[in-house]
């Protein structure tokens, strides 16, 4: 008897691995909004839960969500940060409660971007409401209060400022722009030297974030 010839091998090697166990579903259930903090929808939450995931949304007023189990979608005109619930209203008009849980974000609410001279004219109070209003993402995540900025001030910019210092990166802060600026050197995303201080970036496309800048980048009003 002869025996059957070897299949030929594959031109290239093939790893093939065992299929994944189907995920364990999560209890969505098991998760308790912290009263204060960023209320967190259906995929955020599972992420929460478990660490690993699609990141998802915190909600904000003005973005587009989908609830579980339905097709239409519903816009969120309402979001109470102390009990997790939002108010979301259809092409009805008519608005329900739901927990944040309960939707998923499919699409952000948006806002046009802010000029360069968005604090020209406005006292220390009001620079550090509506930068709170933008780092908040317009009440997305609600740690950023007045509050949050009450020991910073305002600075103008000395010359333009780039991503980094790097020349060849867009432009964070235009030469004279005002600027909130927290004037007590501490490190910002590592960075230690030279000496720094943090100013509220509103460009795109990175408004809302603290960045690191030269102390001698800005100067300080009074």
């Amino acid at each position: 008897m002869t025996s059957e010839p070897p299949s030929p091998e594959p031109a290239g090697y093939i790893l093939r691995l065992p299929p994944l166990p189907p995920a364990t579903p999560v209890d969505l259930d098991a998760y308790v909004h912290d009263p204060g903090s960023p209320v967190l929808d259906r995929a955020a939450t599972g992420t929460f839960l478990t660490g690993r995931g699609y990141p998802g949304s915190a909600i904000a007023v003005g973005d587009i969500v989908q609830p579980a189990g339905e097709a239409a979608r519903q816009r969120v005109t309402a979001v109470d940060h102390h009990t997790g619930l939002i108010t979301i209203t259809g092409e009805g008009n008519t608005p329900r409660t739901v927990a944040g849980v309960e939707v998923e974000v499919v699409s952000l609410a948006e806002h046009p971007p802010v000029p360069d001279d968005l604090l020209e004219g406005l006292t220390l109070q009001q620079a550090r409401e509506r930068i709170a209003e933008i780092a908040s993402d317009y009440g997305r995540y609600p740690q950023y209060t007045t509050a949050y900025f009450a020991d910073w001030v305002l600075g103008r910019v000395v010359a333009d400022i780039h991503w980094r210092d790097n020349p060849a990166a867009p432009v964070d802060f235009p030469a004279g722009q005002r600027v909130l600026v927290r004037p007590d050197i501490r490190p910002v995303y590592g960075a230690t030297k030279p000496p720094t201080v943090t100013a509220y970036c509103t460009r795109e496309p990175r408004p809302g974030i603290p960045a690191a800048v030269r102390a001698h980048q800005i100067r300080l009003e009074g």
